[in-house]
């Protein structure tokens, strides 16, 4: 209904290639669960990424936006980014308005995904090494 927001952000997200699956990917993380599956999914498709280097690259948050749960905070311009985001990106940030906040190198996600090579069916399978994960695909 309009108005109404959900009651979960839970998500998995499957991405079709020529209308084959191509892509699986899922983290837990409320409302950064779209932010941290966006990210993983840019850097395979727009930076030429595997898998596993996907998941690994540095991280940012965001509060701008009303959060799912009741009262629905929000905080316009916090981003927070993993400390090996570089400095020369955190001080650009800045530059623009964003009220920024360096986390651990290791500290925003905890994703795992699954890539069919469509060619030739191999399986590659990553996990999220902020977490204790393994991955498994067949």
């Amino acid at each position: 209904m309009p108005g109404k927001r959900p009651r979960s952000t839970l998500q998995g997200t499957l991405v079709l290639k020529d209308g084959q699956p191509h892509m699986l990917i899922g983290t837990p993380g409320a409302d950064n669960q779209v932010l941290l599956t966006m990210q993983t999914f840019l850097n395979m498709v727009e930076f030429g990424m595997n898998v596993q280097q996907a998941i690994e690259s540095p991280k940012w948050l965001t509060r701008s936006f009303p959060a799912s749960p009741y009262p629905h905070t929000m905080y316009p311009g916090d981003l927070s980014v993993e400390a090996r985001v570089p400095e020369a990106v955190r001080q650009a940030s800045a530059c623009r308005g964003h009220k920024l906040k360096v986390t651990g190198a290791w500290s925003s996600g905890a994703l795992a995904a699954i890539v069919v090579d469509l060619k030739t069916g191999v399986l590659s399978a990553g996990t999220d090494p902020r977490v204790e994960a393994s991955a498994w695909a067949w």
